[in-house]
């Protein structure tokens, strides 16, 4: 196909996603990735012309949920195909965001198979022409990981499943006060002390129960500077619907309280669950936030990372 067909393609295909108005706009995420919260769409502020796009797509697009992703995706090729300069790397945020692996709740595997038919001839041209060399490998990188026959990196239905039941393997971290236990498969920050906010901090990242991505973090802090009543009253304005904390035991700590809830801190579309401890320790209080997917197994997961947290030391 050439470049003008598959752009008019990309606009009929996706013609349903592309009129309807988008749960996050790119401007939205780009809101949250400077973790702010993302204003509602727009008409006029959210017209996708070439300056949006080059101003919002790059660091933007990682945040979109399916539906909204969807709604760009004909903007995007099209955008691409016209601007191979494309002096905001456009293109290479739009080809990274058609790799794998898919993301939980599910993005690449949303797509109905004339829109795949579209994605794949776009990618082609990337991978095949002479207008974007420095994005050919990564291209052809993502046409054999998940869009050409047999791919190396798109997994089935059984497949899923199976990686969902596995085991999760945990270690124990916590080089503070505190103690837990969390999946093998998140990768810790290391603590990084923050003086002007007069705290310490370590988060854990990554896939949960195959592939649900979950944060984990947890802060320290002098209760001389926030107490744990007015630590807790700060935190319920993370929750999307009212909550109200209660007591519970935390292991090596006089008293604890916990908040539970749905969180919309990654986009309006997409609510996450948001399970958070505050657990006094001497004369600090620590923080534990994990912040997941609705979801049965992950849930079960994340409910062993909190029966884990201990207070140490105080």
């Amino acid at each position: 196909m050439s470049t003008a067909s598959i752009g008019t393609r990309a606009f009929e295909v996706f013609r349903a996603d592309a009129t309807a108005p988008p749960p996050l706009t790119l401007r939205g995420a780009n809101a949250v990735d400077s973790y702010d919260q993302p204003a509602p769409f727009d008409p006029s502020a959210d017209e996708p012309t070439d300056a949006y796009l080059e101003g919002f797509a790059f660091w933007g697009i990682t945040y979109l949920d399916a539906c909204s992703w969807r709604h760009y995706l004909p903007r995007l090729i099209d955008y691409s195909l016209r601007c191979p300069s494309d002096p905001a790397m456009v293109t290479e945020a739009l080809v990274r965001s058609l790799r794998p692996p898919d993301r939980y709740p599910p993005r690449l595997g949303t797509l109905s198979a004339d829109q795949e038919g579209v994605v794949r001839s776009f990618l082609e041209q990337v991978a095949l022409g002479d207008a974007f060399l420095h994005l050919q490998t990564e291209a052809q990188q993502a046409l054999e990981e998940w869009w050409l026959p047999n791919p190396r990196c798109r997994p089935t239905a059984q497949e899923i499943a199976a990686l969902r039941a596995a085991p999760v393997a945990c270690r124990l971290v916590g080089d503070d006060v505190y103690r837990l236990s969390v999946p093998e498969t998140l990768i810790g920050s290391g603590t990084r002390t923050i003086p002007q906010e007069s705290r310490r901090v370590q988060t854990w990242g990554g896939y949960l129960c195959g592939d649900a991505h979950t944060v984990v973090a947890v802060n320290v802090t002098p209760l001389a500077v926030q107490s744990l009543a007015d630590s807790v009253r700060a935190r319920t304005t993370l929750f999307r619907e009212t909550v109200s904390p209660r007591s519970i035991v935390v292991r090596g700590s006089p008293r604890a309280e916990r908040l539970d809830g749905v969180t919309e801190l990654g986009g309006p579309a997409e609510p996450q669950t948001l399970a958070m401890v505050f657990a006094v320790a001497g004369d600090e209080l620590v923080t534990l936030s994990i912040r997941s997917w609705p979801r049965a197994d992950v849930g079960r997961e994340v409910e062993r990372m909190l029966d884990s947290f201990e207070i140490i030391g105080s």
